[in-house]
């Protein structure tokens, strides 16, 4: 009943900016839980336009709908800036002791925009629509987002987790993901059977259609896929 009432109560604030034609695009684990990945949501991140990231922010806090703003928590800003970084909402019916939230992050910070989206239907409101990134151009803003740390930044070991997760669920599309992603070792199949679906992997990626500006990132996806490392 609980996640009932914090359900309804996520869909009326993000309703309210829907309705002000604030686009919203999903990002982190309820991506990873589209794909296939065992996430569970506690953390409702939507990438904003930055221009428009502080009026969703005021728009949610001054709604009288029953949000707070909140300080990110420790687990929050153990994330780094990916964590920390925009706006944390929780709401005054979900009374846990580490409640749902809702992040609002600038879309400059996990580099995507509506053009590198498609609309789906909102995950507290089947009658209203919001932004979901395309695989490719997911895969690639994750690649970008790596390049803009160093490689034992937290921020980069947050966003590995997420390209690791994406391939593994998106492109490999393997089954019974959960803990198989990080503990190799638990695979059974031959090393002959991996190459090739891993060969099948980077057909795929091969085959997607890239503008102009992410091009070069294709080769980088591939490098990735084959060595976990972009340099």
């Amino acid at each position: 009943m609980a996640a009932e009432a914090v359900k309804k109560a996520f869909s009326r604030g993000i309703n309210i900016l829907l309705d002000h034609g604030i686009n919203l695009i999903e990002w982190g684990e309820q991506v990873h839980l589209y794909w296939g990945y065992p996430a569970v949501v506690s953390v409702y991140d939507f990438a904003v336009e930055d221009s428009r990231l502080d009026e969703a922010a005021k728009l949610l806090e001054n709604s009288n709908a029953g949000f707070e703003l909140v300080d990110p928590p420790v687990a929050a800003k153990a994330k780094g800036v990916l964590g920390e970084k925009g706006y944390h909402f929780i709401h005054q019916v979900d009374t846990k002791r580490f409640p749902s939230r809702i992040h609002l992050i600038p879309e400059s910070l996990v580099h995507l925009s509506i053009h590198d989206a498609e609309l789906v239907s909102s995950p507290f409101d089947s009658t209203r629509e919001l932004y979901r990134p395309k695989l490719p151009q997911h895969c690639i803003s994750l690649v970008k987002c790596m390049e803009d740390y160093s490689a034992r930044s937290i921020n980069r070991s947050l966003v590995e987790r997420s390209l690791n997760i994406i391939i593994t669920t998106a492109i490999y599309k393997e089954p019974k993901v959960g803990g198989k992603i990080y503990n190799p070792e638990e695979e059974t199949e031959s090393e002959e059977e991996f190459k090739v679906r891993q060969d099948a992997a980077i057909r795929i990626i091969e085959g997607w259609e890239l503008s102009e500006n992410d091009e070069p990132y294709r080769s980088k996806m591939i490098k990735f896929l084959v060595s976990n490392s972009i340099d």
